[in-house]
């Protein structure tokens, strides 16, 4: 996954409610896990998509326009049968 952050950037503190039933059945494998790195990549993956649908709301009408442009003239390069 690339990282979009600063991964050495220093660490905050976040307290989180998680389900009981949850917490108990993941106490055997605990040592295995490391849960902060896991809630970072979980955290930076849900960041990733909310960003890039506030991007695609920001120029929807921009991508509706380009959508427009390529049904009227087709893409560039069609004429080579290229694509």
């Amino acid at each position: 996954m690339q990282t979009f952050y600063n991964p050495t950037a220093k660490k905050g503190r976040l307290s989180l409610s998680i389900n009981q039933d949850l917490l108990d059945r993941l106490e055997p494998y605990k040592q295995q896990l490391n849960f902060s790195a896991q809630a970072e990549q979980l955290l930076a993956r849900m960041l990733e998509e909310l960003e890039s649908r506030a991007w695609a709301e920001r120029n929807a009408d921009a991508l509706a326009t380009h959508g427009v442009d390529i049904a009227d003239t087709g893409l560039a390069g069609a004429e080579f049968d290229r694509i």
